[in-house]
């Protein structure tokens, strides 16, 4: 029998590609490096991912490295396991030998050969694995590279995982210098350019591309089938029509198997190689949108369909298939987009699927409602971090409850305005509180909720009329119910909707009535938020001694009781009323933890006050330059997110810039526009990071700064 072929011509057996391999540098550094350490190296990865791609250029790369040949082995046409060793011994040119069984004459010829085996689409042949342990354990220098949507589970094992592509981060307006480095887009860019000679990445295309390469969350046959499309439609007119993917990403390379002609055989390809009980599950968590932990799916499996196994096991199959991923935060769970759309059709098929969804609803129900009405505002930082992971799952629950359990819907979108408001959700926030609130008649504890929850979102966003009317609803029904705190958060809504509008003295005496609510009612998350309000009338009326007082006692409150948006708020406001005392470094504490405090629990409407109050600081530290830049920052960052700013504030900073203004003169609009282009923490940064020049004379606490010169 001839001997493994030793020329230098024979001994490199790699398919040609026909198209060029873009990015995955750092996918192919990693897995080099595993390879030069392990004899065995499987790269693992949902169909489509490239992972096919990646082991022939990683061959090709280290061809030098192993004398005695690289060899492919394309075992996707194989259905029988036993066939792996003759497949293997046809690739590497041997014939089968008559003398002896074919497995002892493979290791044989390879017991002394410096040589590696690409071993590609292994996953529907995990029977033979054996094989593959036995070649490397009765051989001394044979290397095994591997391709696989599972890994072997075998000794001696190093797996390498192969993610979709990298794709563009979210931005407004993308151009094609902002996303032309990006992988994903560079791939859709070469492979239209293929189909379409002339076809370039440019601004007008730039958005769309991008916006694809997020839809197929960077997963690579699905891209380049979105990219053959551009034969028919622009890339503008492809995104739409992604809302149902599986059917437009057909027409692949006819010189492809039939498996990547359309993601559909491929996603395919790999659900018939699951067990029926696997099958069952990945259908089943179509409904997570976003993912989920395992408690969750399991809560949702065991409240309405028998998968047939344990949840564990057969999630534990479906991550070994790379049909779901685990996914941060750990313990967490997902599905591509598009694989997920493929369940969803399973799904849709199962007698169980509205039982299914019915308790997908019922779970996120379930983590949203903490068990109470909640007070809009003194939401924890625990709860929105669950809440920010599990926002589109949220919405889904939304979506099911609106459509079969309406009541369900309006109690779950009555405990949501805290994240709304905290997150910038402001618009959908008020979108589906006030859909509900039209859908939904019942007169309930759930209905005062939803009202003032929609106040409050209405006044973030300046719609002082709206969120009045709102309220006086609310406050009625609060009275016919007995629902005392309930009337008491409206009141005080109503208290913060007057002021915000300017009429400051005529709100005042609502935040009073409220304070007695809360009080009368004896809850202390209540009486922490009202005394936020109280704290803030006495700075607006000219109290500043009282707001300090206030605010402070307000903060070790809301501590104490674990409400960390609340006091993130009391600790930042309470640098307004130090600013004007003249206690410029108690002042400058307070803001730098309030600002941060608000970053850590995503405040996003309450950093265009930080930046309010370090405007102040800037001018009252010297750094008029300074107060217009952060002037310019506040106004592009509210722009950016439509946030209104309460008047009376606004009039406070706009006080503190008249000098400001003053003294930088004609150089006033281009510090403006300079301090635009700044990030909110860039712009605070650069009032922490420079001492003060020349503090205004009158400040008590002026001498506490050091007096170098500011570069600003």
């Amino acid at each position: 029998m001839p001997d493994v072929p030793s020329d230098t011509a024979a001994r490199i057996s790699l398919p040609k590609p026909l198209t060029s391999f873009i990015g995955r540098e750092r996918e192919l550094g990693q897995a080099k490096r595993l390879l030069a350490g392990s004899y065995l190296v499987t790269l693992t990865g949902p169909g489509g991912s490239g992972k096919t791609r990646l082991c022939i250029a990683l061959a090709a790369e280290v061809a030098d490295d192993y004398p005695d040949g690289v060899y492919f082995v394309p075992l996707a046409p194989v259905r029988d396991p036993g066939l792996v060793p003759s497949t293997i011994a046809q690739s590497i040119g041997l014939q089968d030998a008559r003398d002896r069984p074919l497995m002892e004459h493979l290791v044989s010829q390879l017991r002394e050969r410096r040589l590696l085996l690409v071993l590609d689409n292994f996953e529907h042949l995990l029977a033979g694995a054996p094989v593959v342990t036995r070649l490397l354990q009765e051989t001394s220098a044979l290397r095994i590279l591997v391709s696989s949507r599972s890994s072997l589970h075998v000794s001696g094992e190093q797996e390498c995982p192969v993610p979709p592509l990298a794709v563009p981060g979210e931005e407004a307006s993308p151009t094609a210098a902002s996303v032309a480095a990006c992988e994903s887009v560079r791939l859709f860019a070469e492979r239209a350019a293929a189909a379409v000679p002339g076809f370039a990445l440019d601004d007008e295309n730039a958005a769309a591309i991008a916006q694809i390469a997020r839809r197929l969350d960077g997963l690579p046959l699905a891209i380049e089938l979105a990219a053959a499309r551009v034969k028919l439609l622009p890339p503008q007119a492809v995104l739409p029509r992604l809302e149902h993917s599986l059917r437009l990403l057909t027409g692949g390379n006819r010189d492809l198997p039939d498996r990547q002609q359309t993601l559909r055989a491929t996603i395919t390809w790999s659900h018939d190689l699951l067990t029926g009980g696997a099958r069952r599950l990945l259908a089943a968590c179509s409904v997570f949108a976003g993912g989920a932990s395992l408690e969750v799916i399991e809560t949702v499996c065991d409240a309405a369909v028998d998968i047939g196994l344990p949840v564990l096991d057969g999630l534990q199959e479906l991550v070994d298939h790379s049909l779901v991923r685990p996914v941060r935060p750990p313990g967490r769970y997902a599905m591509l987009e598009t694989i997920r759309e493929y369940a969803a059709e399973r799904l849709a098929a199962m007698p169980e699927a509205d039982r299914i969804r019915g308790a997908h609803a019922a779970a996120f129900l379930a983590v949203v409602d903490t068990g109470g009405r909640p007070h809009a505002g003194l939401a924890r930082k625990e709860w929105l971090e669950r809440v920010e992971v599990e926002h589109n799952n949220i919405r889904a629950a939304l979506a099911w409850y609106r459509e079969h359990d309406p009541p369900a819907a309006l109690r779950l979108a009555a405990a949501m305005p805290a994240f709304w408001s905290l997150r910038g959700h402001h618009t959908e926030g008020r979108q589906r509180l006030a859909d509900l609130l039209g859908l939904v008649g019942d007169p309930g504890v759930a209905r005062v909720s939803a009202l003032n929850g929609a106040a409050w979102l209405a006044i973030d966003q300046g719609d002082y009329a709206g969120a009045a009317g709102l309220l006086t609803e609310s406050i009625g029904l609060s009275r016919i119910l007995g629902d005392t705190v309930g009337e008491g958060i409206a009141t005080v809504y109503l208290g913060r909707c007057t002021m915000s509008s300017g009429r400051i003295l005529e709100g005042a005496p609502d935040v009073e009535r409220a304070v007695t609510l809360m009080n009368k009612a004896g809850d202390r998350p209540a009486i922490a938020f009202a005394m936020f309000y109280s704290a803030l009338v006495a700075l607006l009326t000219g109290g500043l001694e009282t707001a300090c007082d206030l605010f402070a006692r307000c903060g070790a409150l809301a501590a104490e009781l674990g409400l960390a948006p609340l006091g993130a708020r009391a600790r930042l406001m309470l640098g307004y009323p130090l600013l004007e005392l003249g206690e410029l470094s108690a002042a400058r504490t307070a803001l730098a933890d309030g600002f941060q405090m608000s970053a850590d629990v995503g405040d996003r409407w309450f950093v265009q006050l930080g930046l309010g109050g370090f405007t102040g600081l800037a001018v009252k530290t010297g750094r008029p330059r300074l107060a217009l830049r952060l002037a310019g920052a506040t106004e592009a960052y509210r722009n950016a997110n439509e946030f209104s700013m309460p008047g009376p504030m606004e009039e406070i900073v706009d006080r503190w810039l008249v000098l400001a203004r003053a003294r930088a003169g004609a150089a006033a609009g281009r510090l403006l526009a300079e301090g635009r282009r700044l990030s909110p923490q860039e712009a605070v940064g650069l009032v922490l990071a420079n001492e003060p020049a020349e503090p205004d004379g009158g400040a008590r606490s002026a001498s506490t700064h050091a007096r170098s010169r500011s570069s600003t």
